[in-house]
């Protein structure tokens, strides 16, 4: 009778698995849980930065000089590497505009070196660009982390010129001037708040005057300076 009993209640707790089973089996499946993907903000370029930049130069240099009543003219080629630093501030308005002003200051390598004749005496002459900088507005049109943008305004330099002229001596001349600039050049952002930037300068300087006391009287030059920079840099906007 007990054993009776036993298989009685197995059976039937058997049974009522095997409903519950066949019941959840008729149960709707529960769908997949989604979580909304946080909303993408484009980068905005507003802000100060500061940085470092290298580059290449290369200027043309033009002169006219006169002595005694005789005129001679002459050009020359100015290169080497540049290198220094900018700092500045962007403002990215409602739309994709991007309005800045940046300042720079830069070491010059661009120097040359001529050796010929003037008014009949033999002469070597050696013209360098000691630094250069910059003041300058920007205007970019932002590409969410891309941003070409167009550059212009004001610049100024050192330049020192040694010459030597058999008879008449040495001569050294050092002008600090002024310049208009004129560029463009596009910037990327990288990682966190770092920024890359690639551009174009042009330099001009207009013309520079100067005048030396010689045994034949006032040597005066007049000169005049267009400086080509390409140079990349790296900013960080704080």
């Amino acid at each position: 009778m007990r054993y009776f009993i036993a298989a009685l209640l197995g059976a039937t707790a058997l049974a009522g698995i095997s409903a519950q089973a066949a019941h959840a089996s008729d149960l709707p499946a529960r769908a997949p849980m989604y979580t909304k993907a946080p909303a993408y903000l484009p980068y905005n370029w507003t802000g100060f930065y500061a940085g470092v930049n290298v580059g290449y130069g290369w200027a043309s240099a033009d002169a006219t000089a006169t002595l005694a009543g005789v005129t001679g003219t002459g050009s020359e080629t100015l290169n080497g590497i540049i290198g220094g630093g900018q700092i500045g501030y962007n403002w990215q308005t409602s739309s994709n505009i991007v309005l800045g002003i940046e300042g720079d200051i830069q070491a010059s390598g661009q120097s040359n070196t001529t050796n010929g004749t003037l008014f009949g005496a033999a002469y070597s002459e050696t013209d360098k660009i000691t630094y250069f900088g910059t003041i300058r507005g920007r205007l970019g049109y932002a590409i969410d982390r891309w941003m070409p943008y167009v550059t212009g305004g004001w610049g100024y330099g050192k330049f020192t010129s040694d010459a030597t002229i058999t008879g008449l001596g040495t001569f050294s001349s050092s002008n600090s001037h002024g310049a208009w600039v004129v560029g463009g050049g596009v910037e990327a952002a990288l990682v966190g708040n770092w920024t890359a930037k690639v551009e174009y300068l042009y330099l001009d300087t207009g013309d520079i005057t100067n005048t030396y006391a010689t045994g034949l009287g006032t040597l005066t030059t007049t000169s005049s300076v267009k400086d080509n920079i390409i140079r990349a840099g790296l900013n960080y906007r704080f």
